[in-house]
């Protein structure tokens, strides 16, 4: 979903009161997105999502009751379209790749600022933020890597570059991006990969 003039429609799925009153604080006064409903559970949620008509659903990964990427895979199936977001208290990019599979559109940490909030509700425009032609070859496939979840020493082996090599081409990446870490990095490659097509892919061995 790119963003336009009118706010996306959000509905908040986590089992405590104060996460959900927290996320309506922090975005309230945002006009890019409105909050339609919340829900303490998964119970009724595929109901939810057909009556309230959401454009992206906000999760917690974590629920007593089903896991949110169980949840995902459900209501990607029924609900193509629908953004997801699953948010953590964990910040571990070794999620993003479980979560990507299940069709996952972005993973934000609960922790993090109200920018990153919408930067993973409203989704990667790239037509008017970025896109893969500011990323080289190589950053481009040090990104995917990192955004699979691997960590420096992984992306390190696999295409053959020390440590360090890596790093420079994170932090460019980031610079290219404008990004500040690797939760952001990788948020930003999967909004991107939505609706663009990466030439020469990298799979891990």
């Amino acid at each position: 979903m790119n963003v336009s003039s009118k706010p996306a429609r959000v509905l908040v799925i986590d089992d405590d009161p104060l996460v959900r009153t927290g996320i309506r604080l922090l975005l309230r006064g945002n006009t890019s997105v409105s909050i339609v409903g919340e829900f303490a559970g998964h119970r009724g949620l595929l109901e939810a999502v057909k009556d309230l008509q959401p454009d992206v659903l906000l999760m917690d990964l974590f629920m007593p009751e089903e896991s949110g990427l169980s949840v995902a895979r459900r209501v990607r199936l029924m609900y193509p379209d629908l953004r997801i977001v699953l948010m953590s208290s964990i910040d571990n990019p070794a999620l993003y790749a479980d979560a990507r599979n299940v069709g996952v559109n972005a993973f934000v940490a609960k922790t993090a600022p109200a920018a990153d909030f919408i930067t993973a509700l409203v989704g990667a425009d790239c037509s008017s933020k970025t896109s893969t032609t500011v990323l080289s070859d190589r950053e481009i496939q040090v990104v995917e890597l990192l955004a699979l979840g691997a960590s420096n020493e992984e992306i390190s082996a696999a295409l053959h570059l020390s440590q360090n090599t890596v790093k420079t081409y994170v932090s460019r990446a980031m610079d290219k991006t404008d990004t500040t870490n690797r939760v952001q990095l990788s948020n930003w490659f999967h909004g991107l990969t939505e609706s663009h097509l990466l030439g020469d892919r990298v799979d891990m061995p």
